[in-house]
């Protein structure tokens, strides 16, 4: 309760990041029903952001960046999102413990439970295991992986 306390007390910095239009008729055609599927991308490090931003909005969604734990606790107060991907560790609040502030707001807002997708680097045996124990629902290895991440788009927003 102390984290989400600290969370909901500072004031939100971060901002949607507008989505550039493809120039792709390709693109336009396969991914424009996603235009409206709203993605909040919890990352700390700016090459990585950068390119999550890059491949999502590519494939069409509209995505809102948060530097570190707290941000996206805001940010999910302030705006409804179909799915989250939160790095696991960031500075100021973790993702384990922004997911836990997460799923006590949903709680106790009675909010329906957003999908939050571990990132991590931590690719060892069991690591997967930890983060589904911690709240979140997936998980996906960085560096990202187009494909892998296409993949988890899929299983979390196209059922």
């Amino acid at each position: 309760m102390e984290s989400l306390t600290r969370a909901l007390q500072h004031p939100p910095t971060s901002t949607p990041v507008n989505e550039e239009e493809s120039s792709s008729t390709e693109t336009e055609t396969v991914m424009s029903p996603q235009r409206s599927i709203r993605i909040l991308l919890a990352e700390d490090n700016v090459v990585n952001q950068r390119l999550a931003l890059r491949i999502l909005e590519k494939f069409g969604y509209k995505v809102t960046v948060a530097e570190n734990g707290i941000k996206a606790v805001q940010d999910f107060t302030q705006e409804s999102f179909d799915l989250i991907l939160m790095d696991v560790q960031m500075p100021e609040m973790g993702g384990f413990e922004a997911t836990a502030c997460i799923r006590e707001i949903e709680k106790e807002l009675h909010y329906k439970r957003t999908p939050i997708v571990a990132m991590t680097a931590h690719a060892i045996q069991g690591y997967r295991e930890k983060c589904l124990e911690n709240g979140m629902d997936g998980y996906i290895s960085k560096p990202i992986q187009i494909a892998s991440l296409r993949k988890v788009l899929e299983e979390f927003l196209h059922k």
